[in-house]
């Protein structure tokens, strides 16, 4: 069995040279959405990071801390930092865990609520208004290819 750099490797190992130019293509659009979603940023916009965070809890209800970075895939130191920032800024509750009196749950308040469901997000609104303008195939098309396509990076 391979481990490491070796199995990467031979994962992204491509044969055709166009497949190769696709994804470059891919990840070069990738960049620029990035960048183009960050223009649109509130003056509230939380990093990439803690909005995905602060939408979990939105949409998957409390959670412990551990149980939170492994749904975001991140450390939990990271997701310790992402959090910290989260209950400074009034996005989210830290309540004792019924179930565990030394561990927390964390929740979204409802100011954190609203920003995550983009009521209160221009950058949720601009993706909105460009999602308008796709035909439904079109839209259908890119909300499926998008998560099939972040379940294929993390295989």
């Amino acid at each position: 069995m391979t481990t490491g750099r070796a199995a990467a490797a031979e994962r992204t190992a491509v044969g055709d040279p166009d497949d190769l130019r696709d994804a470059v293509d891919v990840a070069l659009t990738i960049g620029r959405l990035v960048r183009t979603l960050r223009r649109f940023g509130d003056a509230a916009a939380l990093s990439p990071g803690s909005s995905s965070a602060l939408a979990t809890l939105v949409w998957s209800g409390p959670m412990r801390l551990g149980d939170l970075a492994a749904a975001e895939r991140v450390t939990a130191p990271t997701m310790s930092r992402i959090v910290s920032g989260l209950d400074r800024s009034g996005y989210l509750v830290r309540t004792p865990d019924p179930d565990d009196g030394r561990a927390q749950l964390l929740a979204a308040t409802e100011e954190g609520r609203a920003l995550a469901t983009g009521l209160h997000s221009a950058r949720i609104h601009n993706v909105a208004a460009a999602l308008d303008r796709l035909n439904e195939e079109q839209r259908s098309a890119l909300v499926t290819s998008l998560a099939a396509f972040e379940h294929a990076l993390e295989d």
